[in-house]
C-alpha cells in the first residue's frame, strides 16, 4: 500500500510541476502578446499542446492509480486523510502545493486570455474597417457562408 501511496505523491508532484510549467508559458504567452510577437505566440502554443500532451498521460496514471489505492471518487482535499498516518504530512504538502499552483496558473491563463481576447477583437475591428465582413456573433471559428475573399482595400494586383 506505501508504495502505491508512494507512487501517488509522484504523480501529485508531476501534476505541480506541470502546472508551473503551464504558468511559465501563459506568463511568455502574455508577454508575446503584449509585443504583438506572433511567431513567439505560436511557439509557446506548440509548447502548450505538448505539455496537454503530458498531461493526458498524467490522468492515465491517475486513473490507474485511484481505484487500486481506494481512493476513486475522493476529493483531492480529503486525499490524505486516506494515506497512512506516517505519510499524511507529506501527502497534504504535496496536495496543497499543487492546489496553490492551480491557483496562480487559472490567474495566469486568465490575463493572457484576457489580452489575447482584446486582441483579436481589434483584429476583428480593424478588418471590418477595411472593408471585409462583419464579424459573426455566432462565435470563434468560420462560419458558414461567409467569404474567405480579403476586403478590397487589402487585395493586392499581381499583373502590375
Amino acid at each position: 500500500m506505501e508504495e502505491l501511496c508512494r507512487s501517488y505523491l509522484g504523480f501529485l508532484r508531476s501534476m505541480s510541476q506541470g502546472l508551473e510549467n503551464l504558468t511559465a508559458l501563459n506568463e511568455k504567452k502574455l508577454a508575446a502578446a503584449q509585443k504583438d510577437d506572433l511567431m513567439a505566440l505560436n511557439e509557446l502554443l506548440n509548447q502548450e499542446q505538448a505539455q496537454a500532451l503530458a498531461f493526458r498521460g498524467l490522468e492515465q496514471t491517475r486513473d490507474k492509480l485511484l481505484p487500486q489505492i481506494g481512493l476513486a471518487g475522493v476529493p483531492l482535499l480529503k486525499v490524505p486523510d486516506h494515506f497512512p498516518p506516517a505519510m499524511q504530512a507529506e501527502a497534504r504538502q504535496a496536495v496543497e502545493e499543487l492546489r496553490d499552483r492551480y491557483v496562480t496558473y487559472r490567474q495566469t491563463a486568465g490575463k493572457t486570455r484576457k489580452l489575447l481576447e482584446q486582441n483579436l477583437h481589434e483584429v476583428e475591428t480593424i478588418i471590418t474597417e477595411l472593408g471585409g465582413p462583419a464579424a459573426e456573433q455566432a462565435g470563434p471559428g468560420y462560419g458558414k457562408g461567409v467569404e474567405s475573399t480579403p476586403p478590397p482595400s487589402m487585395k493586392t494586383d499581381f499583373r502590375a
